[in-house]
């Protein structure tokens, strides 16, 4: 009798472990699902924001080099005046003709130099606004939807090789002569004084280099080298601002992935 009690007394106890047992498992599997439904989402959140900056990025990208979209629509607008105009979108630097600007040895400007560059100032006041910081308001710019801003455009002065005096003058004289006499009519004299870039200077200045920057594949002592160059440079812009959805912070990243 007292070995039946004690039998039934562990059948009892076996049953106990066992309903513990399974309710301790079904609640692991009920765990574990939810952690794979997490994972999941997680995955889903973390494709779908890759998804958002990689189409960000490829809008960017379709968009073309920013120097090379400035460079190519203010070329193309002395294009209209300047048939000859060298426009090299990769550096930025747009070369006017040496042939309607200089004589040889002279940083007078021609009458049809100054005629030109008139017309340049004219063709530079309608391309450039809406790349300008301080002519940018209010304007409708669909060629510009990424804000590109132009930094600075130096007005660069260039010379030949042959050897330049007069009195204490040499080559360097006569390109930095050179360069202040296009900016005198085609800046100054005209609405391009008044444009200002982010920091509000002038967006204008020059440079000269004599002769130390010959053209390409071309013999130092040629008259293209008798040049005047509009170099642009770019104002700095962080890529968060060019894609906005890397702004997301760290913070931000690590909270998702909780």
């Amino acid at each position: 009798m007292l070995i039946r009690r004690q039998h039934e007394s562990q059948h009892e106890h076996t049953e106990s472990d066992g309903g513990y047992l399974a309710s301790a498992s079904d609640l692991m599997i009920g765990l574990l699902f939810v952690f794979i439904i997490l994972v999941v989402v997680l995955a889903l959140e973390q494709r779908r924001q890759q998804q958002a900056i990689d189409d960000q990025r490829a809008r960017l990208i379709g968009a073309g080099d920013p120097l090379l979209v400035v460079t190519g629509a203010v070329g193309a607008a002395l294009k209209k005046v300047l048939p000859n105009v060298k426009v090299d979108e990769k550096t930025g630097v747009i070369s006017l003709p040496e042939d309607v600007l200089f004589a040889r040895g002279s940083a007078q400007l021609s009458v049809s130099g100054k005629q030109v560059l008139t017309s340049a100032a004219e063709q530079l006041t309608i391309a450039m606004p809406c790349y300008v910081d301080n002519q940018r308001s209010g304007l409708e710019c669909p060629l510009n939807p990424h804000r590109h801003e132009i930094e600075t455009v130096f007005i660069e002065g260039h010379t030949d090789s042959v050897p330049y005096t007069v009195g204490a003058k040499d080559n360097f004289d006569l390109s930095l002569d050179r360069a202040r006499a296009v900016e005198k009519v085609m800046v100054l004299s005209t609405p391009l004084a008044q444009y200002r870039n982010k920091a509000t200077q002038p967006l204008f200045s020059f440079s000269a280099y004599a002769d130390t920057r010959p053209l390409t594949n071309k013999n130092p002592t040629d008259a293209e080298n008798r040049r005047v160059d509009l170099r642009i440079v770019l104002s700095y812009k962080p890529i968060e601002e060019l894609i906005p959805a890397l702004q997301i912070s760290a913070p931000e990243q690590v909270g998702a992935s909780k």
